[in-house]
């Protein structure tokens, strides 16, 4: 059973986190279509014609997180409190096994839904299903099917853990509790799965959170995003909640990976500040979405064959092909993608900024639905909850950790809301939220 399960005789070379041992099983889901898909998908979009280097693809960032989530999950099972000891299956057991194969294959597999240029489009093409009901159908199938087919013949799966479905398993862990709920409701997750899957999904401690930061921070250059990961890792624990007791399990970590979750905290906020929401980056990406609105639509997305057929190079291409033919449908948006030119201003708005102000301010200057546009956010993208994870304190006291740090719960939550306006009327506008700021 070890050997099926450990042994890993192949190896590839990551730029962040040096060589990533896979094994035969691995190997399979790493060949088939869906994952050699997301060679061709960008992990930042569309930010690489404002952060040359921001070249990168949801690939790589599959293997880094499988790496990250390994590394966290023998962390966890291995520095175990006597309070959850008979929580956490035993290095070696067939239980700790298993879930280390659930854990790298649904890492490997969590992003493979993900749309051409990643999250560009997603919220208007997909709606609130996102890309994890992609995820799921891919996962269930013909495309997969060989390699769900060769792991469940695995001996040690046939002769130790076949009262469990492993393929399910792998769907839950890699979409997480949250979406996964809202695409099942009435569903629910066992401690264990939860724990497992907030290793991979978990929205502060998560190996893709994590990975992002370190991969994006690299290619794009800006060091905001660099962090003490392994000082993080090293002090992960699985902890009984301050409020719940030991019925009720959460990641948390030991005080002295206190600091290195307010870098992970800060380095979030700068890069969001810096690249995800920088206004180049946020004005190529207006453009990019409504391009691929008009050209597009949802009924694009028939069937996992179709889905799998679209990715950044077909894109990019109708990108050009549009850009030249003022004819074509989309061309103004692709012009301003492809030559740069007439490229719509971004702007972030300030907090005294409704949307009935900005329809107040269209109507008023007479301007054309093509020519400004405008997004809110409803959520901040970290919730405060989020923050008050459990830390253990001397070994055995367990807090929240904005009643031990004096700076998580300083740290803005990110939300900003945005205002795209074309070079004919932006003036206007700047002279109109000027006039607002005043008031």
């Amino acid at each position: 059973m070890v050997k099926d399960f450990l042994h890993s005789d192949k190896k590839i070379y990551d730029s962040v986190h040096g060589f990533i041992p896979f094994d035969e099983f691995e190997k399979e889901l790493i060949d088939s279509v869906p994952f050699q898909r997301l060679h061709y998908i960008h992990q930042l979009g569309i930010a690489y014609l404002v952060y040359p280097g921001a070249t990168h693809t949801r690939f790589e960032h599959s293997l880094g997180v499988m790496s990250l989530a390994t590394l966290m999950f023998e962390k966890i099972c291995k520095s175990v409190r006597p309070d959850v000891f008979h929580f956490v299956p035993r290095k070696g057991s067939a239980d700790f096994l298993y879930w280390r194969r659930v854990l790298r294959m649904a890492a490997l597999c969590h992003d493979l839904g993900h749309l051409p240029f990643s999250h560009v489009a997603e919220n208007a093409l997909l709606g609130s299903d996102g890309h994890e009901s992609w995820t799921l159908k891919i996962i269930e199938s013909s495309y997969m099917q060989p390699v769900w087919h060769k792991l469940k013949n695995a001996p040690a799966y046939l002769e130790d853990l076949i009262e469990r479905d492993i393929v399910e398993d792998i769907k839950m862990v890699a979409i997480g509790e949250p979406k996964w709920k809202s695409l099942y409701p009435g569903s629910s997750f066992s401690p264990w799965v939860r724990i497992v899957s907030q290793i991979i999904t978990g929205n502060f401690f998560g190996a893709d959170r994590i990975d992002y930061l370190l991969r994006d921070a690299k290619t794009t250059g800006v060091a905001y995003g660099l962090f003490d990961y392994h000082q993080l890792i090293e002090t992960l624990r699985i902890l009984p909640s301050p409020d719940g007791g030991t019925d009720d399990l959460q990641l948390g970590i030991d005080e002295n990976g206190l600091e290195s979750c307010e870098a992970l905290l800060l380095a979030r906020h700068f890069m969001r500040k810096r690249v995800y929401q920088y206004s180049s980056v946020k004005a190529y990406a207006f453009h990019l979405r409504r391009f691929m609105l008009d050209r597009f639509p949802v009924s694009a997305f028939k069937s996992v064959d179709d889905f799998l057929h679209w990715s950044d190079p077909e894109i990019t291409a109708a990108l050009s092909q549009a850009a030249r033919d003022p004819k074509a449908v989309g061309h103004d948006d692709a012009r301003s993608v492809f030559y740069r030119q007439q490229r719509f201003r971004a702007i972030a708005l300030p907090s005294n900024v409704q949307e009935k102000d900005l329809a107040l301010f269209k109507k008023k200057h007479m301007i054309a639905d093509s020519d400004l546009a405008w997004e809110f956010t409803k959520d901040p993208s970290i919730q405060p909850e989020t923050l008050n994870f459990p830390v253990a304190r001397r070994h055995v006291v367990v807090q929240k950790a904005g009643e031990v740090s004096d700076l998580l719960l300083r740290i803005p939550l990110d939300k900003a809301n945005w205002v795209y306006v074309s070079p004919k009327h932006d003036l206007e506008l700047i002279h109109f939220l000027e006039s607002r700021n005043q008031t």
